[in-house]
């Protein structure tokens, strides 16, 4: 009943409260958003030593997304399984395979749960293509 009766009184009072707490939460997805960056670099780093540690990285870092609700960057995103959820690294945690059967893809297993990932690689080639033309 208090806040209604102030609210009513100082509407400026309520709209700098409001204003607090969205610049409030827009700090800690900044914050949130450096922190996944540094957990995922640091996941790169540890995978050829530790691979244990370098998964639990990347756990991490997933869950600090899913709590905080920011996006994993698009350059990461495609390193995690879609069905398990596991941080893959070329080699250890995935094997990686170019193809052009159909269309040119790049195919990415899943060595834990056996998913298998496509990405197509043709746009890639056209923009290099595009690129280097006088």
């Amino acid at each position: 009943m208090y806040a209604v009766f102030i609210s009513l009184l100082c509407p400026k009072v309520v709209y700098l409260r409001r204003r607090k707490f969205k610049e409030k939460k827009l700090r800690a997805k900044r914050i949130a958003r450096q922190r996944i960056v540094i957990l995922l670099k640091l996941a790169d780093k540890t995978a050829r030593e530790d691979i244990s540690l370098a998964e639990k990285y990347g756990e991490l870092a997933r869950k600090i997304s899913i709590r905080c609700r920011v996006p994993i960057p698009s350059e990461w995103k495609w390193r995690f399984c879609k069905s398990c959820k596991t941080l893959l690294f070329p080699g250890i945690t995935a094997i990686v395979r170019t193809r052009s059967e159909k269309y040119p893809h790049i195919t990415i297993k899943c060595l834990k749960c056996g998913n298998i990932n496509r990405r197509p690689y043709l746009r890639e080639k056209r923009k290099l293509r595009e690129g280097l033309k006088p």
